[in-house]
């Protein structure tokens, strides 16, 4: 596949985004796809980062700031969506299957303006606060309910939420299950991101000194675009306990030496997570307090609020808390390695990686294969009928069929490949699905994206129908698990799913 991602990283931005979109193209170049980089050439875009994992970067010319827009992180673009939308189509030079879109400043708007070059959109975000025009959406994030992105995507856009996706390096999942955590007089890590512009790594080795935790090791990992680098360089030569840091650091095996970590609550929040690292968390920016906020609700974290109001004295006593109770911040790891497994770029690039699923009501043209579909030994066995149906007893009951209003018959087709049959009965404010996948289609996981394709569009074409019904044979537990994939629930003796 081609693969264009739309990301920027600036002094004013920082560079998180730019960085968990690098670790997603990684995993897509392994994978044999190839990864094409637009970025803005804001002041302080992290170009090297990209440049030197060896992706192609088109750089969209730098801008004045002026004619933003209303959202929120307008300012982020420098321009307006459509300025940067007939950039981007110049930039792409010819249509791409997927455009991995990570960027606050950009919604429904400029996707729609990019439809045409792109057959799939990808929309990685955080904050939940646009509309957007996509067929995957991915928000890492602890605070993202179920319902987060309701009325903000369309609905067939497949919502990934939570975690589980948060897009990391293979090393940390592989550190993980060799790692032991660090106790006792351990490391202590010290990262804010790779700006930090206010300063909040100084503050936090003025809390280190101040906690009188000379005995550990320090570890100050600094971004080479951090205005401050040089006085943490000059703190660090002059403790004989601290070790500076630069950019490209293997984070991955601090963060696996170290006992405690002090930082933001970024995207890095996640890789620490995954190792179990116990963290005193500092937000740096509004977009980080929910998740900040949702990791001290879970217990994984201690969050002490927004810099520049967190003073070195309140961390100091933070760390000396944790220090002196290392029962406590072995909690904090174990409930922190218990949200993040380190494999969620994996399902991501899956879920890429797969054709959607399309429905189209069956014609005419389709009795004689759906005839042959539903008569092979593999669909009988799991219907609530296994006897044969003869040819010419199908044949009326498929004109029937597609005579009746209250009934929708379906084939669900990827790539052009037939992959299943749906069949919908509706009576009043619900309807009874029946379906089966094409034989030799089994063991894919397309049951559940059939079904699931098959409960947008009635969302989409009997928007009166509110719940759906499944029975499923006690003995058929692939389809039970396929149904409940889907977001059905046991009701009764049936399956049910509820419409929004």
């Amino acid at each position: 596949m081609r693969i264009a991602l739309r990301v920027d990283g600036s002094d004013r931005i920082g560079t998180g985004h730019v960085v968990r979109c690098l670790t997603l193209a990684d995993r897509l170049a392994e994978a044999g796809h190839a990864c094409h980089f637009v970025m803005r050439d804001h002041l302080g875009a992290p170009t090297g980062l990209i440049e030197t994992r060896g992706f192609p970067l088109t750089l969209l010319p730098r801008v004045d700031g002026s004619d933003t827009g209303g959202l929120a992180h307008s300012h982020w673009l420098g321009t307006s969506q459509d300025r940067d939308a007939m950039d981007m189509l110049a930039a792409l030079k010819e249509p791409v299957d997927w455009l991995v879109v990570d960027h606050y400043a950009l919604d429904q708007q400029w996707h729609r303006a990019l439809r045409p070059s792109a057959r799939h959109i990808l929309v990685i975000d955080d904050i939940a606060d646009r509309i957007h025009d996509c067929d995957l959406l991915l928000d890492q994030n602890l605070q993202g309910a179920a319902g987060r992105y309701d009325g903000l995507v369309p609905p067939a856009c497949h919502v990934m939420l939570g975690p589980q996706y948060a897009l990391l390096k293979p090393r940390f999942a592989s550190l993980r299950d060799d790692h032991t955590a660090t106790e006792g007089d351990g490391a202590i890590l010290l990262y804010f991101g790779g700006i930090d512009a206010e300063g909040a790594t100084l503050t936090a080795l003025e809390a280190v000194a101040g906690a009188e935790l000379g005995h550990r090791p320090i570890d100050v990992v600094v971004g080479d675009r951090n205005p401050h680098r040089a006085a943490v360089a000059d703190w660090c030569a002059a403790h004989s306990n601290a070790r500076f840091h630069g950019g490209g650091s293997d984070m991955a095996a601090l963060m696996a030496n170290a006992a405690l970590a002090v930082g933001a609550a970024g995207a890095t929040a996640w890789e620490r997570c995954c190792l179990g690292l116990p963290t005193i968390l500092v937000t740096l920016a509004e977009n980080q307090k929910p998740g900040a906020a949702a990791l001290a609700r879970e217990g994984a974290a201690i969050w002490l609020g927004d810099f520049p109001e967190v003073s070195a004295e309140t961390l100091a006593a933070a760390l000396r808390t944790l220090d002196a109770a290392p029962h406590l911040a072995d909690v904090i790891g174990r409930r922190a390695a218990a949200l993040v497994d380190g494999r969620g770029t994996d399902r991501v690039v899956r879920a890429m990686d797969r054709e959607p699923i399309v429905l189209r009501r069956a014609g005419p043209d389709d009795c004689d294969a759906v005839w042959t579909w539903r008569n092979d030994e593999r669909t009988r066995r799991h219907s609530l009928d296994p006897a044969p149906v003869p040819l010419d007893d199908h044949r009326r009951w498929f004109s029937s069929s597609l005579a009746n209003t209250d009934r929708a018959l379906l084939i669900g087709e990827s790539a052009g490949e037939p992959v299943g049959v749906l069949r919908y009965d509706r009576v009043a404010d619900s309807a009874t699905i029946s379906v089966y996948l094409v034989p030799g289609r089994e063991g894919r996981g397309e049951g559940a994206r059939l079904i699931r394709a098959g409960s947008d569009w009635l969302v989409r074409n009997w928007p009166d129908v509110r719940a759906i019904d499944a029975e499923i044979l006690e003995a058929n537990q692939a389809s039970s698990r396929a149904f409940a994939a889907a977001g059905f629930i046991t009701h009764l003796s049936l399956y049910r799913r509820s419409l929004p």
